[in-house]
């Protein structure tokens, strides 16, 4: 079990949990952008995005 607790004995599980939630939405965005960008560009699957 990990100890959120830092040196002056404050817990700081919620601040850990909300920094892991900030990061991987981030994250998620990137993947998805660049999975967008590359079925963009290939000729075989561009067919499945919307046009705006």
């Amino acid at each position: 079990i990990t100890d959120f607790t830092d040196g002056d004995g404050n817990d700081r599980m919620k601040e850990t949990v909300q920094a892991n939630y900030r990061r991987i939405k981030e994250e998620v965005k990137q993947i998805v952008q660049e999975e967008l960008e590359r079925i963009a560009n290939d000729e075989n699957l561009k067919h499945l995005l919307q046009q705006k």
